[in-house]
């Protein structure tokens, strides 16, 4: 998938041009980037509290959910083509991390599962995370897992050698 595009929205936002990143993002949305659709779904929902702040906009929970189911298809779309990072982005969606979608544990954590399996070494740090509070064997595992393939982003004492 690809995120370049879609990165440069943040990194608009970040430099103050809030008006220039959202048209990109409308671009983007349709074009059908999925996690452009799915971003938009959560301004939709709410604006506040986005920091750097980000285009105003009215709440709209119609079009808000609409563009999640949207951007749900087209990550899996991305994720019968076997792209792993399509994959984790709808174990995050599962999670309602990226915006607001009807969660589903189970179903993020086959994601996160799937992701990994298709060579996305980065949901390790996810699934060590995903652990943490169930099943600390698997906890340390996937930390492990992360470190052996050099793209932990985590830090957790007691899973450390």
């Amino acid at each position: 998938m690809d995120t370049e595009s879609y990165l440069e929205v943040s990194n608009l936002d970040r430099a103050g041009k809030r008006e220039e990143a959202f048209k990109l993002l409308l671009k983007l949305a349709d074009e059908r980037h999925p996690l452009a659709l799915v971003e938009l779904s959560s301004r939709y929902f709410s604006t506040e509290g986005y920091s750097p702040p980000v285009y105003p906009l009215e709440p709209d929970r119609e079009k808000s959910e609409t563009l999640a189911k949207e951007g749900e298809r087209e990550l899996r779309r991305l994720a019968e083509a076997q792209d792993g990072e399509a994959m984790r982005m709808l174990g995050y969606l599962h999670l309602s991390l990226l915006c607001p979608f009807p969660k589903n544990v189970d179903e993020a954590k086959r994601w996160l599962h799937r992701a990994y399996e298709a060579g996305c070494y980065f949901a390790a740090n996810d699934l060590h995370t995903y652990y943490l509070g169930s099943d600390m064997e698997k906890a340390r595992y996937w930390y492990r897992e992360a470190e052996k393939h050099n793209c932990r982003v985590v830090f957790n004492e007691q899973c450390e050698p």
